[in-house]
């Protein structure tokens, strides 16, 4: 499998297909929400899963669960590997840091996922409560691990909504579920992986891959609202993090107002 920065997510079946083709043509659900809290950008549930979940393991042997366990295996040792070579790192800057790049927490939610993963299909869909009780970290730690493993390409998911009983009645319209998650592995991993458990690609077929998955990460990122992209993409000083958190929100409030003017005609500020 492949990370959302490296080789796109593949077809069943079929070619390699990345996230940003997979995405196309599809967007975020406008139900109407009567003022319930549904994240911006969650989908529907079942508009995207089954072109985002594939079977887990290479090769021919795909989806069994022999083939599901080798691949969880690799993926595992090889994010300790990570983790422990990002760590020496930090304690050249940081002596005595505890965590790499992943953290302990990090690497036990990956553990974790791989658990409870549907080898055949790779559907995955847990709450954060349920990873929480599994490792037996708090909700917020798990969270913040999550973050990590996306931003290092170990991990993707995208957000979701269901209708409500309540369509054309009084009350919430929608509400949100778990996320829909895929389990990945980084570039610099991926071929290893693949010659480890007998499926090497073509190098121009992985390079081309990794190429087009850049620009569709890019082409996703570039349609998040600034506050969006900070709330998912930022895992480092919280202090710091609230003063980025402010200015997202002052560039959202920006954009809004250039939106409406543009809309009235008239030439908005800027802060």
């Amino acid at each position: 499998m492949t990370a959302p920065a490296v080789p796109g997510l593949p077809q069943r079946g079929g070619a390699p297909r990345s996230f940003g083709e997979i995405a196309a043509g599809l967007k975020p659900s406008k139900e109407f929400r009567g003022g319930q809290p549904v994240w911006r950008n969650s989908y529907t549930e079942g508009q995207l899963e089954d072109r985002l979940w594939r079977p887990i393991g290479v090769g021919r042997a795909r989806g069994t669960r022999r083939a599901g366990k080798r691949y969880a295996a690799i993926s595992i040792k090889m994010a300790k590997s990570f983790e422990l070579r990002t760590r020496a790192a930090r304690q050249k800057d940081q002596p005595g840091a505890r965590n790499g790049a992943l953290g302990a927490v990090g690497v036990q939610v990956l553990e974790a996922l791989y658990e409870i993963v549907d080898y055949a299909t790779g559907r995955l869909e847990p709450a954060i409560a349920t990873i929480a009780g599994m490792v037996g970290h708090s909700y917020s730690a798990i969270h913040e691990a999550l973050v990590r493993l996306r931003q290092h390409g170990f991990l993707q998911w995208i957000r979701r909504s269901r209708p409500t009983e309540n369509k054309g009645e009084a009350g919430p319209q929608v509400e949100q579920i778990t996320n829909a998650y895929v389990l990945l592995l980084p570039q610099e991993f991926e071929d290893l992986a693949r010659r480890l458990l007998g499926d090497s690609p073509a190098p121009d077929d992985a390079d081309h891959a990794r190429e087009a998955a850049q620009r569709d990460l890019k082409a996703m990122l570039d349609q998040l609202a600034a506050t969006d992209f900070h709330k998912d993409f930022w895992a480092g000083d919280r202090l710091r993090g609230e003063q980025f958190g402010r200015i997202a929100a002052l560039l959202d409030a920006r954009d809004r107002q250039e939106r409406e003017s543009g809309r009235n005609g008239e030439t908005g500020g800027s802060f």
